[in-house]
């Protein structure tokens, strides 16, 4: 028995990795691009999270599930692989601020300043949230928002992506009272 649940915990971890990967490979493009504040390009992180949890949640139910899972098994597998994916962005921005570009904190806050503007919110309001931007965009900051965002970000999708895996099986005990009655 616990080898199976071996089996099952490192396929969540499979899972979580590979749309954690996958949406690092997609900031990455981004980032190379110069793309990685306000790029419309940023909605296939939502058709990452998706396909990959329908695919795992999917598998997940006819490996170990017999074909058959319940919504709330589906929603917390669901959960599970996207934090993992959120440690994942969360060591990239991590990395990328810390090492590799620590300029990009400067540049993420400029962008988002000029979208502000952009918006029609007056330079006293933008100012007075650049200090809250600056906060949120240091490395450790963007580390546990990331993970939080992958919980989040979790939960709403794989609610979607439950509904269309989800797949009930008979229940033993209605089966053996059926003959009772």
């Amino acid at each position: 028995m616990e080898n199976n649940a071996t089996q099952r915990n490192q396929f969540v971890l499979t899972y979580g990795a590979i749309m954690g990967i996958a949406q690092v490979f997609l900031l990455l493009v981004l980032y190379l691009t110069d793309n990685l504040v306000g790029s419309p390009f940023g909605v296939f992180k939502w058709v990452i999270f998706f396909i990959v949890l329908f695919i795992g949640l999917k598998s997940y139910r006819d490996k170990f599930g017999g074909g058959f899972i319940t919504y709330g098994r589906s929603l917390a597998i669901g959960i599970r692989m996207s934090m993992l994916s959120g440690i994942f962005i969360g060591a990239y921005y991590f990395l990328m601020l810390k090492i590799f570009d620590p300029g990009l904190a400067g540049k993420i806050i400029a962008e988002t300043e000029e979208a502000y503007l952009t918006m029609g919110l007056d330079e006293g309001t933008v100012e007075k949230m650049s200090e809250a931007l600056q906060e949120g965009v240091k490395p450790w900051t963007m580390f546990f928002s990331n993970i939080f965002d992958g919980l989040l970000s979790g939960l709403f999708v794989s609610l979607i992506v439950g509904l269309f895996v989800k797949r009930k099986g008979n229940d033993p005990f209605q089966e053996a009272m059926k003959h009772v009655q």
